[in-house]
């Protein structure tokens, strides 16, 4: 596939990732309690969490429709989010359900709604008024989840995507060489995904460890999701494991939050071990990138001379936005 790498080349002509009409991860479930309230910023969109007293987490915009409050200061009233300034209280769906002294409030204005779905372990946001793909499904029910802290990276987007489909990083880095060809897939518009076989050519602690759980023999399935979301799923032949990393551009940086997965065990006690472990390798594998990553400029045109690097800068210039009129 061709890309225009001259447009690549210049960042102010890159796509803004808080502006992507996709699923956005903002927060690990746990964090959002029955009854509480929490704001959050997409590309300079502003937007309010709460989760219902039923424990349904809905999205709106921060400021209320009467007079321009910051709802984040608001409290839940059943599944109703109340406006700390007059008390408007507005439902899940947006609309204004009640007004103190007015008993009728048909035609009152009322908040934008926003898409939201609970998984692996996390809270997912749609940027836009109409979801354009499904969430993504990593793994199956057999997998148990948990949610890491943020992590920040001095770097752009660009870069952080790019390090997850590299193959020559993969083998100068991280000391593994492929088996056989990899495989670039696109099976719609909003998905890019790379599969590969590779082997350990590392001696560190977690290489070795990775060798013996696997034979030497690893599948990897690392798919973009929409272009802020990033999955990794690995066959070890005797287990399974996967990770998922939601991308959020901060003034500091790329923030990247681990979601991660690991095989249910049978045994009692065993599940958080098995997280554990799927945690630790996941971490000792990305641990390398970071001082790689601080402080890059990505060039578009070193980029574009590698066969699926290109085809990923392809498959990003693609991926929509929301206009400046949708951003109310």
């Amino acid at each position: 596939m061709a890309v225009n790498v001259a447009a690549w080349s210049d960042p102010v002509r890159q796509p803004e990732p808080g502006r992507l009409r996709t699923w956005h991860l903002v927060c690990p479930s746990e964090s959002l309690r029955p009854g509480q309230v929490m704001g959050f910023s997409l590309g300079g969109r502003e937007l309010v969490l709460f989760r219902g007293q039923g424990g349904t987490v809905f999205a709106l915009s921060a400021h209320c429709a009467h007079m321009g409050t910051h709802l984040a200061g608001g409290t839940v009233v059943g599944d109703c989010l109340r406006c700390p300034l007059h008390h408007w209280r507005f439902d899940g769906s947006g609309a204004c359900r009640a007004v103190p002294r007015q008993p009728e409030v048909t035609g009152r204005p009322g908040q934008r709604p926003f898409p939201v779905v609970e998984r692996h372990g996390a809270i997912l946001v749609f940027n836009g008024p109409v979801v354009l793909f499904p969430p993504p499904a990593v793994g199956d029910a057999e997998l148990r989840w948990r949610t890491g802290p943020a992590v920040t990276v001095r770097c752009d987007w660009l870069p952080v995507i790019a390090n997850s489909f590299d193959i020559e990083h993969l083998r100068t880095v991280h000391r593994r060489e492929l088996w056989d060809a990899p495989t670039v897939e696109r099976p719609d518009p909003f998905t890019f995904r790379l599969r590969y076989t590779s082997r350990v050519t590392g001696t560190g602690p977690s290489d070795r460890l990775m060798k013996a759980l696997s034979g030497n023999r690893i599948g990897v399935t690392i798919t973009l999701h929409g272009g802020t979301l990033l999955s990794v799923e690995s066959d070890l032949g005797r287990t399974r494991s996967a990770l998922v990393a939601g991308l959020h551009k901060t003034p500091e940086g790329m923030s990247v939050r681990l979601a991660f997965a690991a095989r249910r065990s049978h045994v009692p006690g065993m599940d958080g071990v098995s997280l554990a472990v799927s945690r630790w390798l996941f971490t000792a594998f990305l641990r390398r990138d970071l001082s790689v990553l601080h402080g890059m400029r990505f060039n578009a045109a070193g980029a574009a001379e590698d066969p699926v690097l290109r085809q990923l800068l392809d498959f990003t210039a693609s991926l929509p936005e929301d206009r400046d009129d949708e951003r109310g």
